[in-house]
């Protein structure tokens, strides 16, 4: 099936990462396409450079959101749950691009994340910044 409104759903970590992505959605009745990064440009002894190494899972515009909302299922599985006795609580983002909430764990708080919703970069809970930092100490 050709895709008459392409629209990226998921930047993946890896080539393997978005194809798992995909035959995931097409087993929930999403049609999806990989878009693989066969470039050598991000490659280095120690693995990829993620902001080179994007392979890119593609969906028609009009089954976006029902594909988000099935890759934040897929990965909230994979996320270990929390101890009931640490009494964590979630840290929900509003993100400064497209106005949505999005939930993270505890042991987010303080890291910058990509928003569910659009993948703009959100701050979870408060980020310990050095206020005087570049500056030269007297």
């Amino acid at each position: 099936m050709e895709l008459k409104q392409p629209y990226k759903v998921y930047t993946a970590a890896s080539n393997i990462e978005v194809h798992l992505i995909v035959e995931m959605l097409g087993s929930n009745g999403i049609d999806a396409y990989a878009v693989e990064d066969q470039s050598g440009v991000s490659l280095f002894s120690f693995g990829t450079i993620g902001q080179f190494h994007q392979p890119n899972v593609w969906v028609e515009k009009s089954t976006a959101q029902a594909a988000a909302e099935l890759i934040d299922q897929f990965f909230e599985k994979d996320q270990p749950s929390a101890d009931s006795s640490t009494n964590a609580s979630p840290i929900e983002v509003e993100c400064e691009e497209c106005g949505k909430v999005s939930t993270f764990p505890e042991s987010q708080n303080g890291t910058t994340q990509d928003c569910s919703h659009c993948s703009a970069y959100v701050d979870v809970g408060e980020l310990d910044w050095d206020e005087n930092f570049g500056e030269a100490d007297e």
